[in-house]
Order: structure tokens, then sequence, then C-alpha cells
């Protein structure tokens, strides 16, 4: 356990018990103090020396205020990287033996967390002016819909599942982009189907083929053909086999922008 500094009160107490003629041990004991720490009160009033620490008495900081802008811009080039590693980088940079602890410590006094990384689609400025063409265009789409079939993917890992990274900033930093993981995109009524390995083309069409029926009979009925499909642009959705056979047999899409949420 580290030391716990003493406050002026208790050194006060500590000098009137000393006044009454109990023994250092006994004072100790009675306000769960160190005998060193009574000693140290025991020795000032000795030398008539005030209780109160002297200015630059303590433990000196292992680093200056150069020493921490420093670390705080090596920090800023990868707000992910972990105690240890920037203890490594700063000690490099300054040639002192800079400690993990330290450097926590260093950067919580400058107001930086650790906070778990957001996760947002990422997208390239294009798709984002897509995506606000695509709202404009179906802003007033109420009923319709209820005519759309929507389709997706998801990814499950048993093992070398991918847990969530930490990011250092500001309290007030929550929106900034350093606070965010870019992920590549990969729900309501409808079908599951499992499969294994890698999709391409044919594997897409085959999963449409074996649950699209089925779905549109049991969701619409055999009169209602209005019917639109969403399918997002992945690769196999996009190849040629794919778009092929869905025009081939006049499937309607939903033209649905890259790097939208599904």
């Amino acid at each position: 356990m580290g030391r716990v500094k003493v406050t002026h009160d208790k050194k006060v107490a500590i000098k009137t018990l000393l006044e009454t003629g109990l023994s250092q041990r006994a004072v100790a004991q009675l306000l769960n103090v160190s005998q060193k720490c009574v000693f140290g009160v025991s020795n000032k009033l000795k030398q008539k020396l005030p209780l109160s620490n002297t200015p630059g008495q303590g433990p000196k900081k292992a680093s200056t205020p150069t020493d921490d802008r420093r670390l705080l811009r090596i920090m800023k080039k990868d707000r992910t990287q972990s105690s240890q590693m920037l203890a490594s980088e700063w000690t490099l940079s300054n040639g002192k033996k800079m400690s993990a602890p330290t450097v926590r410590r260093r950067l919580l006094s400058m107001g930086y967390k650790s906070y778990t990384t957001k996760k947002k689609p990422m997208r390239k400025p294009a798709q984002i002016k897509q995506r606000v063409i695509f709202a404009r265009d179906h802003q007033y789409w109420t009923t319709e819909w209820n005519n759309v079939i929507w389709s997706d993917e998801a990814h499950f890992e048993v093992l070398n599942r991918k847990n969530g990274s930490l990011v250092r900033r500001l309290k007030s930093e929550y929106n900034e982009p350093c606070n965010f993981v870019p992920r590549v995109q990969g729900g309501g009524r409808g079908s599951l189907v499992v499969y294994t390995g890698r999709a391409n083309g044919p594997s897409y069409i085959k999963i449409i083929q074996d649950a699209l029926p089925d779905f549109i009979e049991g969701a619409f009925g055999q009169t209602n053909t209005n019917w639109v499909f969403m399918q997002d642009n992945a690769p196999p959705h996009k190849s040629k086999f794919a778009m092929r056979w869905l025009k081939d047999n006049n499937i309607r899409l939903l033209n649905w922008p890259a790097s939208s949420p599904d």
C-alpha cells in the first residue's frame, strides 16, 4: 500500500498527545499512524519548525511540463495505444524511464480517460451524398415500406471474436472521429438461412432460390406483385451472375445506397 499524506489536523493531534507525555509508539497506535510520522512531528517540535510542509517537500514528479506535452503529442498520434506502449515511446523520446502508471496519471491529470470506441459504418463522401439523395427521394414513403422485402447477412464467430477497443479522449470529444472505429457492414420478420464458407454470386442466388418464393407467398400471397427486393451492395449481390439472374426473373430491386444501415 502506498504512503498516505498526513493532514495538518492529524499533525496537530500528534503534537498535542506528545505534549501530554505519551510515548511516540502510544501516539502512533492511538491515531493509527506510523511511528515514523510521529517521529517526524516530534523532530519538528524540537527544532521549533512549523508542522506544515515547506514548499518543495514531498516526492518530485518524474516528468516536467515539457515531458507531459510530449506525452500528449505521442498519445494523439494513436489514441488506442496501451499505457505500456506509450511509456516505452515516451522513455525513448526524453531519455527518462517512465512507467505505465505514470502515463495513466499524467493523461488523467490532463483530462484524458479511456473510453470504449463506438462503431459506425465506414462511408466515403460520395456514399454519404447518395444516402442523402435516397432519404429525400423516399421521405414521404409510409405504407410503401410494407412492400419491401429486406435481406441482410450476419457474420458469427465462436472463436477469435473481436472485442471492443479503447480510446483515450476528453469527455467533450465523444462525437469526434477519434472516438469511432469504422466498420464494414456485411432485421424484422423473415427466414433465417444458414450457410458456411465464403459467399459468391452462385451461392447467393442459391439462397434466394431456396428462401424467396416461400417468403413471398407467406408475406404477400399470390395476388400482390407490388413487392420489391432490397439487397445491399456486397460483391456477391452485385456480381454479373446475380444481377443477370435477378433481371431474368423479373425481380425488382430497391436502389439501396452503398454502406447504408441494413
